[in-house]
């Protein structure tokens, strides 16, 4: 059972990893019309440029299922696993049902690459066989079971809508929690997922916990180093200012370095700190409807101020927790015991 829950992480995590640039290019564009004014305007290149990144926005779900697919049953699944990502946005059955099109695709390909065919048409297999019958059977089944995948799909989407308060801050926590997790790992990715899902679906308040997790770890570790540089080495100390814009960018990643040398200490800091800063921000009514382009970006956000100040507030209790956790460097007692 192991086994298999670990082999779908992996084809789930594949098709997320093969998303995101999509998700990236889609983003970074959007932000460029909207920058251009496009948002307000009903005509003209700057509306143009909106509604690329809305298209592209619209690929997401068709390329997780194709690479999903692709994860199970190489290249000859990539084609069924895509039009059941068409289908699955098709029907209405979003993020949810493209995960289920990449396994419906994947294991059926799987199949028909096992199918006994007589030596003169075998060579017809990966290029007509497993694309007609591949594509023909995933549409046929997403049809009957993506339905009660969209009700699913809808009610989630309901649910969500419906939260506020109490409910509201949970889900930040437990968004901003997962992106700070790994930095750029499995979890992070699972939280990310979800989050540009909802976008998909016009929910945008996961994307703005989910920002939270993004960039709040970098940054607070920076800032611990300036608070305590003494708990601290030397190349961290000179890495602060490259982890800072690293952590605006929204690359999480810059925080590795760090919870790699001290794992105890930095990971709960940076999870405590986005988890805050994240139930902070949906507190404060939130929302972020852009997945890419880090600070640059906040302004068009729902309510930017009030997430200036739930992203300020991460950042501190991710540096101040930092700080209370760590101890002195080894460079640095050395240096205090010869005095």
């Amino acid at each position: 059972m192991k086994k298999v829950v670990e082999e779908a992480k992996t084809h789930l995590m594949t098709g997320v990893s093969y998303m995101l640039p999509f998700v990236v290019a889609g983003g970074l564009i959007l932000t460029i019309g909207l920058l251009l004014g496009g948002g307000e305007q009903e005509a003209g290149f700057a509306k143009k440029t909106v509604d690329t990144g809305v298209l592209i926005f619209s690929l997401m779900v068709p390329v997780m299922a194709a690479y999903m697919a692709y994860s199970i049953s190489d290249r000859p699944g990539i084609a069924p696993g895509m039009v059941g990502g068409l289908i699955a946005n098709e029907i209405g059955a979003g993020f949810l049902g493209g995960i289920v099109a990449g396994f419906i695709a994947g294991y059926i390909v799987n199949a028909l690459k096992k199918l006994p065919m007589h030596r003169y048409l075998v060579q017809l297999k990966p290029i007509i066989v497993i694309p007609l019958l591949g594509a023909g059977a995933v549409v046929l089944l997403m049809f009957i079971i993506g339905q009660p995948i969209a009700a699913l799909s809808s009610g989630l989407e309901d649910w969500l809508k419906s939260l506020s308060g109490g409910n509201l801050v949970v889900l930040g926590l437990i968004i901003g929690a997962m992106m700070a997790f790994d930095m750029g790992g499995p979890v992070n990715k699972v939280a990310f997922a979800f989050c540009v899902g909802m976008l998909n679906q016009e929910i945008y308040y996961p994307m703005a916990a989910c920002w939270i997790g993004i960039m709040t770890p970098p940054i607070g570790l920076a800032l611990a180093t300036r608070i305590a540089p003494k708990k601290f080495t030397l190349a961290e100390r000179q890495s602060a200012l490259p982890t800072t814009f690293m952590g605006a960018t929204g690359i999480t990643e810059g925080a590795i370095p760090f919870a790699v040398s001290d794992p105890l200490r930095v990971i709960p800091s940076i999870v405590v700190g986005s988890a805050v800063g994240g139930g902070l921000a949906l507190l404060l009514g939130t929302q972020a409807p852009i997945p890419s382009g880090g600070v640059f970006v906040v302004p068009f956000f729902e309510k930017p101020f009030m997430f200036a100040i739930a992203f300020a507030v991460g950042i501190v209790v991710t540096a101040l927790m930092t700080v209370v956790l760590k101890k002195k460097t080894e460079e640095e007692l050395s240096i205090t015991e010869q005095v």
